[in-house]
């Protein structure tokens, strides 16, 4: 069970996410980018319970539904725009774990 969880709410489903995130921009196929948005919730999620986010985190999702509507409506700059932010955040996470370790 613990491994579900870390799963659900680690880096595999975040990364999962982005790599997502991706392929749904190239190929153009919004649906995907939508399903990417789900799997970064739980992530999300976790990273608004800490101190000093203020709980903002859990709007990263919506950078990702942002994104999906851009790939809908045929504009890629603004798809790949809105995907900056939980690149950013999964980034960040990863840089404080390496460096904490």
């Amino acid at each position: 069970m613990d491994i579900f969880v870390m799963m659900l709410f680690g880096f595999p489903a975040a990364i999962l996410s982005l790599l997502l995130c991706v392929i749904g921009v190239l190929t153009q196929k919004f649906w995907l980018v939508i399903i990417s948005a789900v799997l970064f919730a739980p992530f999300s999620y976790y990273l608004s319970g800490s101190p000093g986010l203020a709980g903002l985190p859990i709007l990263l999702p919506g950078f990702q539904v942002g994104s999906a509507v851009a790939v809908r409506e045929k504009s890629r700059l603004w798809a790949w725009l809105l995907l900056i932010p939980p690149f950013f955040a999964v980034l960040w996470v990863a840089g404080v774990v390496l460096v904490n370790t």
